[in-house]
């Protein structure tokens, strides 16, 4: 199915992002960035949801950039994973918009932030929906750089110069090891095409897509296919999981999200560090599935597999850290920075479930589990930057310790902030609570006990970090008391995100999330889904050329 919407949606926010400085030539009230930013936001929205439910309805969305046929041109293609991740990223960054009238007002060169934060979701939206290798390293570079940009957005600031230079630095090689990865790739396979590459790497046949990109015969396209793909893997991993935050390539996540301005580490840890997950997820599962030439044996282990047990035990790692390091944090910033780390581990802890050595039913659980602990991770912890951050703002200082007893100064955000703190926990009826339980199902059931008892003693030691911050915001009394700062759009944003998270904890129960999650996690990681992700693309190939596409 050919949607318009979703080429617009880059080319919107890509556009809105480079007119930006425009209009500083004409005004600089904070009001009316704001405003632009809100309005972007929402048509964004629209268009994500309108791509969303075109996906819940069965289809497989794919845009074909220029009118170029795939493999030709760039071709974005959305499935129910690209496309609920889609979706809620464009949630936050509506939730950022509104969170803007308040914080603009809080600092000065906001019309730059609102051009950074617009080219860092143009690179986000990108990464996402792009069905082109090629076109995600491109967007990948426009989310790092806005990304670097941001976080030396307060340029007086030592510490956030420091931290900007180290992310870029190792950003850099990470961006340029990825390009390496899809020169392999493509010096391999001929194309730079998903669908088409995944059709190669398991020998599925194309109606009119290898006209132009090749064929594979025995198992050969140029040179040797299977040390290619070896190699690009072992080098666009590197990078994904650099962008994800996964040990041992996490080191410079605390600086850059506790540097950053609060809209942005909003952001960076709702929905940035599950583009590097999500790359990881599309390359694992539709590119090279459990029928791919990476199926060869390593120490009597698919070397496929074998990589998915490696990002497992490194999301174990990360798990612990994360936690462990949590508890000990004074800057509220790096607390949230950690536990984002904590969360990240726990989304790869479960990739051992994605093993061909399971039935799909499982493989399918497992994605769903993962993507609904995104989903909940993600409007939790942005919610808690913008909380917390606007705590920090009005204090004058990101210590702990000097909020201390600001509960009872600024009950409704400090509320939403508990709410926001026990969602993270995993505490019933909050969504954490059956997110963290999606992740254990399939564990016990792929008998990865480890990894399952992993879940639990890693919120267990969360918890002590999680009820300090609820301890000191509500208990002592207010030290340094000053005049009491009007927090009324943060505090209805926030609650407003707080019960949203109770009502889809309520929803879970009540109306079968579960089943409903797994149901379309089935339709991405079965060998039917897959050949179904390949030939959708091929069909539009076939549209365009014939002259039907519309």
């Amino acid at each position: 199915m050919i949607l318009h919407e979703v080429g617009l949606i880059p080319i919107l926010l890509a556009l809105a992002g480079f007119i930006t400085p425009i209009f500083t030539l004409f005004t600089r009230n904070r009001y009316f960035y704001s405003t632009y930013m809100l309005v972007i936001a929402v048509i964004v929205l629209l268009f994500s949801y309108k791509t969303m439910s075109a996906v819940v309805e069965g289809h497989i969305v794919v845009y074909p950039f220029g009118g170029w046929p795939p493999p030709l041109g760039i071709t974005y293609t959305v499935d129910f994973m690209n496309g609920v991740l889609g979706l809620l990223a464009s949630v936050l960054f509506l939730k950022i918009s509104i969170y803007s009238f308040w914080y603009y007002g809080k600092i000065t060169g906001y019309e730059w932030l609102t051009t950074l934060i617009l080219l860092l979701m143009t690179g986000v939206i990108g990464c996402l929906y792009t069905g082109d290798i090629f076109n995600f390293f491109v967007m990948l570079e426009i989310l790092c750089v806005s990304s670097y940009a941001l976080v030396a957005f307060f340029k007086k600031r030592r510490w956030a110069i420091e931290a900007s230079i180290s992310y870029a630095f190792i950003g850099a090689i990470a961006t340029t090891f990825f390009l390496f990865g899809v020169s392999f790739i493509y010096a391999a396979y001929g194309t730079l095409n998903m669908a088409d590459i995944a059709a190669k790497a398991q020998n599925i046949p194309l109606t009119t897509m290898n006209l132009w990109s090749g064929l594979c015969i025995d198992d050969i396209c140029f040179g040797n296919i299977a040390l290619a793909s070896v190699v690009s893997i072992a080098l666009m991993l590197w990078a994904l999981t650099f962008e994800a935050g996964l040990f041992p390539n996490n080191y410079w996540l605390p600086s850059a999200y506790t540097e950053a301005p609060t809209p942005a580490s909003a952001l960076f840890a709702g929905i940035v560090d599950k583009v590097g997950t999500y790359g990881v997820l599309r390359v694992m599962l539709t590119i090279f599935s459990s029928s791919s030439i990476l199926m060869f044996k390593v120490l009597g282990i698919s070397f496929r597999d074998l990589v998915l047990l490696i990002l497992s035990i490194l999301g174990m790692v990360s798990g612990y850290l994360g936690s462990l390091v949590m508890i000990i944090q004074r800057d509220v910033k790096r607390f949230l920075s950690y536990s984002t780390i904590s969360h990240i581990g726990l989304l790869f802890i479960p990739f051992i479930g994605l093993s061909s050595n399971y039935s799909e039913e499982v493989i399918a659980k497992t994605l769903a589990a993962i993507l609904f602990h995104s989903i909940v991770h993600a409007l939790s912890e942005s919610m808690l930057f913008i909380g917390l951050g606007t705590l920090a703002t009005i204090s004058g200082s990101r210590k702990i310790d000097d909020m201390s007893g600001y509960g009872r100064l600024y009950p409704i955000i400090t509320l939403a902030i508990t709410l926001g703190l026990l969602n993270l926990l995993g505490l019933a009826p909050f969504p954490g609570f059956f997110s963290k339980y999606m992740m254990f199902l399939p564990m016990i059931e792929a008998s990865a006990y480890l990894q399952a008892i992993s879940i639990v003693i890693i919120s267990g030691i969360s918890a002590v970090g999680y009820f300090r911050i609820i301890y000191l915001l509500f208990l002592p009394k207010p030290k340094n008391i000053q005049e009491k700062h009007r927090i009324v759009l943060p505090s209805i944003l926030c609650i407003s995100v707080a019960l949203i998270l109770l009502i889809l904890g309520i929803t879970y129960m009540i109306y079968g999330v579960y089943d409903t999650m797994v149901g379309y996690g089935k339709m991405v990681v079965s060998s039917d889904g897959v050949r179904e992700y390949i030939m959708a693309v091929d069909i539009v190939y076939m549209k365009l050329i014939s002259g039907g596409g519309k």
